[in-house]
């Protein structure tokens, strides 16, 4: 990965950064990486807020500009614009939390601190932004980390480079990034030689090994995770599982479990006898007996890692068996302990059920929306936001309830309305196919694309762009017929980094597409039932000037997403049926399982009537058909 040298003068100008688009290009998580960066620290002691909006960012640019501009072109020297950095971030801190405002001034400040060649300052702001936004925390750090040992020029400056990586190096070895860890950790030893700072140089040097095995040990993690979706109870997998998270993570509570289903007899043994529980001094002694005999047949720091495991029980008993033969033996097996210089493990307790938060159930306006997003993104530890690693960005759709179709009434109302305006008899002859209105319960959160896949991101994974309106890669890829759509979604997740994590890509099924189109609504179209709102908020026959539109450019719905009604029709995952509706399950519906056409919703470009844009309103192509005003959106399958 090559680091883009930043100009703090004219950075802040540009149209707005998604800090989960274009600069995640080597963005690789998952959910477990998500489960451990969210539990750490203090970053998550608050809710976060989302990334505002481009509207909204592009205002606050407009002010900073205002504000900041003359102190930009005055800022010549790396001190000056160190203490620009300063006063921005400390500006920051000073307006209102979770603002745009705030977003703005603290990614200018991370840049022109950048610009100063200036590591740490360019660390502190990116800490703010991360406390306070669902950005990619590790990803970010490690961005900015790479882009100040880049353009540190000074041997202060690679000094202070190299002295900021072992927090880095935490940060990203908690979450699992370790291939962004060894990045950095090469870096930082560059800048270490550089600035000749040997000896820094040479601890650095000496991490890269242990980096390397941890990259190791978690691929070999995820194949083990990857065995167990399938077999849950395969006990080799469970001991590679569980040996990784108890002596690897440290995570006890989580791997225990694993090891009583694993291949390894004694581990297994023992791994029971924890999980049984013990209330008096004596059980946990013998608990603490059992981990210190597993231990005494395994080499090095598997041995010690697993008399820890026993310390942390003895330590519970010590207090109630200070006496005796019995107190003596944990008095000295304490000491020995003691002597391995490292921290003891707070023992097993019996883990609290879940909190899961309540279902989405509709209808719900755009507050209680988001509010259920983010209740689900801290439930299941994972971002509202969330870009993979070609930056393709996603929205978290929580799991809920809503109205699917239309119902009798409503189908009779359309028609009326449909014969006044001399709708096509098709048109007339499809909406039929739109009842009965039903409930439908969508039990699984979810990825959807925040936008419709563009030209780029097609491209980028298929080397080809088979669209008829080329020149703006933003656009959204159309002329892909459903076969091809769904290839796409396959080949994104047999990508290095997205297959290393595991990571499931698909079409939507119609139901999911509809339940998120709406967000909570029940009216024709997620922003109100008159056609008027379309003006404003769809690409379609009126507002598009005879071609698709570069996606995420209007108002998205209550959960973020953009172009769910018209720029182009999307492909869905169902086979299509005429009378599905009337047969349909009332969970996780997820179409017939054969038929002649494939599912395709919302509308598109070439429309010449809204009504085709309806969050209902259902079509139907054969698989191979292809034309200019059909793309699809990518979700994707959040592991369990």
């Amino acid at each position: 990965m090559q680091t883009k040298t930043i100009n703090p003068y004219d950075e802040w100008l540009r149209p707005p950064m998604s800090f989960s688009g274009h600069r995640a290009r080597f963005l690789a998580q998952v959910f477990l990486m998500l489960t451990y960066l969210a539990a750490a620290g203090e970053l998550m002691a608050q809710e976060r807020s989302l990334v505002p909006d481009d509207t909204a960012e592009r205002t606050a640019k407009r002010m900073a500009g205002e504000i900041y501009g003359g102190r930009f072109a005055l800022a010549k020297t790396a001190a000056d614009k160190t203490a620009l950095a300063a006063e921005m971030i400390e500006a920051a801190l000073k307006v209102q939390n979770g603002s745009a405002d705030q977003f703005v001034l603290l990614r200018i400040a991370r840049d022109v601190a950048l610009g100063a060649g200036d590591a740490p300052t360019a660390l502190a702001a990116v800490k703010e932004l991360v406390q306070r936004f669902e950005v990619a925390a590790a990803t970010l750090t490690a961005e900015t980390f790479l882009a100040a040992a880049q353009q540190a020029t000074m041997s202060g400056q690679r000094k202070a480079v190299a002295e900021a990586a072992p927090s880095v190096l935490a940060q990203l070895s908690q979450a699992d990034e370790h291939e962004l860890a060894i990045r950095v950790c090469e870096a930082a030893r560059e800048a270490a030689q550089k600035a000749r700072e040997f000896k820094l140089a040479a601890d650095l040097s000496g991490r890269l090994p242990e980096l390397r095995r941890m990259q190791k040990e978690f691929q070999t993690y995820r194949e083990a995770l990857a065995v167990m979706e399938d077999d849950p109870a395969q006990p080799g997998a469970n001991l590679t599982a569980g040996r990784y998270l108890c002596l690897v993570k440290g995570d006890w509570q989580r791997g225990v479990p694993m090891l009583a289903l694993g291949s390894d007899a004694d581990l297994r043994s023992v791994a029971l006898l924890e999980l049984r529980g013990a209330a008096s001094a004596d059980a946990q002694t013998v608990i603490g007996d059992a981990w210190w005999d597993a231990a005494e047949t395994r080499p090095g720091d598997e041995r010690d890692l697993l008399r820890l495991r026993a310390g942390s029980w003895y330590r519970q008993a010590a207090p109630s068996v200070a006496g005796g033969l019995a107190g003596m033996k944990i008095k000295q097996r304490l000491d020995a302990i003691s002597k391995l210089g490292r921290e003891i493990p707070a023992a097993s307790s019996p883990p609290e059920p879940p909190q899961t938060p309540p279902l989405a159930i509709a209808p719900f306006d755009e507050k209680a929306g988001k509010q259920h997003q983010a209740a689900w993104a801290k439930h299941l530890k994972v971002p509202v936001l969330w870009t993979n690693s070609i930056g393709i960005r996603f929205v978290l759709i929580p799991p809920g309830e809503f109205d699917m179709g239309s119902t009798a009434e409503e189908v009779a109302r359309l028609l009326d309305e449909a014969k006044r305006d001399k709708a096509p008899h098709w048109y007339l002859d499809s909406l039929p196919r739109e009842a009965p209105g039903h409930r439908v319960k969508i039990t699984k959160p979810f990825y959807l694309g925040s936008c419709e896949l563009t030209q780029a991101e097609y491209e980028r994974v298929t080397g080809s762009n088979p669209s008829n309106f080329k020149g703006n890669p933003n656009c959204p890829v159309e002329g892909v017929n459903w076969d091809e759509a769904s290839a796409f979604c396959r080949k994104l997740g047999e990508l290095a980094q997205e297959r290393a994590t595991g990571t499931a890509y698909r079409l939507p099924t119609e139901a999911e597409w509809e339940y998120a189109c709406r967000a909570g609504t029940t009216t024709r179209y997620n922003l109100g039932d008159s056609p008027e709102v379309l003006t404003m908020s769809v690409w379609w026959g009126r507002t598009s000037p005879g071609r698709p539109q570069p996606v995420g450019r209007l108002r998205p719905n209550a959960w973020g997403l953009y172009d769910m009604h018209g720029n182009v029709w999307e492909w869905c995952q169902d086979w299509y049926a005429n009378n599905y509706y009337g047969l349909s399950p009332p969970e996780n519906p997820s179409g017939p399982a054969a038929g002649q056409q494939r599912v395709c919703r919302g509308g598109g470009w070439n429309d010449d009537r809204t009504f085709y844009c309806r969050a209902s309103y259902r079509g139907g192509r054969a698989p191979g058909d292809r034309n200019s005003y059909r793309g699809f959106r990518v979700a994707r399958t959040i592991a369990p």
